[in-house]
């Protein structure tokens, strides 16, 4: 007895929102040395620093670093780098050496001054401001080549830079018997405002504009202003650390980090902020992002910290309606996504872009050039935001392809199916389900096998049979968007639909019969056509996704056109019958 084959899969799987704040992961940075400050220029090319004159580079975000010559031996406290070739780096006796290629060589440059310097900020090539102790405030307007002494009457020793613009920029520090200082300049540093915030020293500052700031220091302290610095708020750490640096990505997300490898973290301005356990116990040092979704935090004993926050896919499906790979994920708001970008697994290291979902729209994608039942494909999605920031592509999907060939007996179905893959090993399944029924609306469990095996062979079947594979995943899939809060939830994944029948007829497939619809999505009228072999009279009987009979025509030659009529956008099988079967999908649209 011959049999044609029916089947789909099916898998219950999900995930939940990321969680942006635990998504830090360690880099190799290749030195011991205390590292003091870290920057990006783009988001492959970054340079740290460290006492003793080490200066480390990348160039591929920090999966490998390699050290650079400073010609110095003296402690370097700050770095940046307004392009992958020009930079400057400043450190202890008043040290700022400058490069023009990349960091392979650096020129000294004339501070007039042997004080401590902490911090480096340019507003671009030409303009910019270093800081450090006892008033050290030198401004360039020539990149370097000259530097002139700016002052403020507190006489602060200062630890760190926030600059906006060349007219506006502000410092942080202490004066005194460790007194917090926060200076501010709105003319490019002709006059320096000073303003008293506590006891303690303020080692971090950060604005996100000309209002909002934050700024950290000892004992765990956090402040924030939203008028420019004229007030400043105290807000809860819930850490008693010394906190040495702080970042915000926006308005509401931001980071803190310091002595003994504290790390906060907070989503509404600092209104609220969560300790977050990096993993170690060495001194963070200093935090920085290049964009919403790219971070770096680098500390003492060479620690070098990444991080990514992005959407990941959460489910990778075939759409029951379409019949072609969904991509579906769920959304981070308040990141300033502007759209996201979804790729395919093309060969080796090569992913092509193939769709755009803007932001306010449904978390999904459907790849309509998918071919679900023919192989299984690798997803990954990314985020971009309103200036064309992308995020890192997410870790990939990879769907379920069943396969069912006829064994020995003909009474036999082969089940072989491979794996749904999660790249980055969050989900990987216990076991794999395989559900049976003579409809395709009444399936039961029918056998569980653990997610080492991917075969079955199911015995005497003698009649139709529906299958399904799944696996099942803890939470289910809630994509949204902007209009509607939530889709799904998603808590299965489809394949491809065939079928098993019992018949005296000989298998065969589409391509072994010639068979062929054009064009394939329909949308008027479709040319359905045949080879010889099938016989002179045939009758050509089209189904919905229910089975339910739509036309049904006895034909005398090979080929039909079949016209729309009141035929309803959907999902179809295109049976002909004759000295052989054959059967295929067609989607009218």
């Amino acid at each position: 007895m011959k049999q044609i084959l029916f089947f789909s899969i099916m898998f219950l799987a999900s995930a939940s929102i990321i969680n942006s704040q635990n998504y830090w992961n360690n880099q190799v940075s290749g030195t011991n040395a205390n590292l003091s400050s870290i920057h990006f220029c783009d988001l492959n090319n970054g340079w740290a620093v460290a006492n003793g004159g080490v200066i480390i580079h990348t160039i591929n975000s920090g999966n490998t670093w390699s050290s650079l010559t400073s010609g110095i031996i003296t402690d370097l406290n700050g770095v940046f780098f307004i392009n992958s070739q020009v930079g400057w780096a400043v450190g202890t006796g008043g040290v700022i050496i400058k490069t023009i290629d990349g960091g392979t060589s650096w020129s000294p440059q004339t501070s007039n001054t042997t004080q401590i310097l902490y911090s480096v900020k340019f507003v671009n090539d030409t303009v910019g401001w270093v800081v450090g102790m006892n008033d050290a405030i030198l401004r360039t307007t020539n990149g370097g080549t000259t530097w002139t002494d700016q002052t403020c009457p507190v006489l602060p020793n200062l630890m760190a830079l926030s600059v906006l613009n060349k007219d506006t920029a502000f410092a942080s520090g202490y004066s005194g018997s460790s007194v917090g200082r926060i200076i501010k300049t709105v003319n490019g540093g002709t006059t320096w405002i000073s303003q008293t915030i506590s006891s303690g020293t303020v080692y971090g500052i950060y604005f996100t504009d000309a209002n909002k700031g934050w700024a950290v220091g000892n004992n765990g302290t956090i402040i924030n202003t939203i008028n420019g610095g004229t007030n400043w708020t105290t807000q809860m750490s819930n850490t008693s650390d010394n906190l040495l640096s702080v970042c915000f990505i926006n308005d509401t997300i931001g980071w803190a980090v310091g002595m003994n490898g504290a790390m906060v973290y907070t989503e509404d301005g600092g209104t609220t902020w969560t300790v977050n356990t990096s993993g170690n116990t060495v001194n963070l040092r200093n935090i920085y992002f290049r964009n919403p979704y790219r971070g770096w935090i680098c500390g003492n004993a060479g620690k070098i910290m990444y991080h990514r926050t992005s959407e990941e896919i959460c489910l990778v499906t075939v759409d029951t309606i379409s019949f072609k790979n969904r991509i579906i994920w769920e959304r981070i708001l308040n990141q300033g996504t502007s759209y996201y970008k979804t790729y395919k697994f093309v060969t080796g290291n090569v992913w092509d872009s193939i769709g755009f979902v803007p932001f306010v729209n449904m978390s999904e994608f459907t790849d309509y050039n998918s071919n679900p039942g023919t192989q299984s494909e690798r997803y990954k999605i990314s985020a971009v935001d309103s200036l064309s920031n992308e995020s890192d592509l997410s870790p990939y999907h990879q769907t379920i392809l069943l396969q069912i060939s006829v064994g020995v007996p003909t009474t036999t179905m082969n089940l072989s199916w491979s794996q749904y893959l999660d790249e980055s090993g969050v989900f990987i399944p216990s076991s794999y389900t395989i559900i049976r029924g003579t409809a395709s609306t009444n399936l039961t469990d029918y056998y569980t096998l653990p997610s080492s095996n991917t075969l079955y062979n199911d015995l005497n079947i003698t009649s139709q049979y529906y299958y399904r594979v799944y696996v099942n995943k803890p939470t289910p899939c809630y994509p949204s968007s902007s209009a509607k809060a939530n889709g799904g939830p998603y808590s299965h994944a489809h394949s491809n639909m065939e079928d098993v029948e019992s018949t005296w007829h000989i298998i065969q497939t589409i391509a072994d019969k010639g068979f062929s619809i054009y064009p394939n999505p329909m949308k008027e009228s479709s040319l359905i056509n045949w080879d010889g072999s099938m016989g002179h009279n045939c009758t050509i009987i089209i189904y919905d996704i229910t089975g339910k009979v739509v036309l049904q025509e006895n034909i005398n030659n090979g080929s039909y056109t079949l016209n729309r009529d009141n035929i309803k956008n959907g999902f179809y099988t295109v049976e002909v019958r004759g000295e052989k079967v054959v059967r295929g999908k067609l989607i009218i649209e």
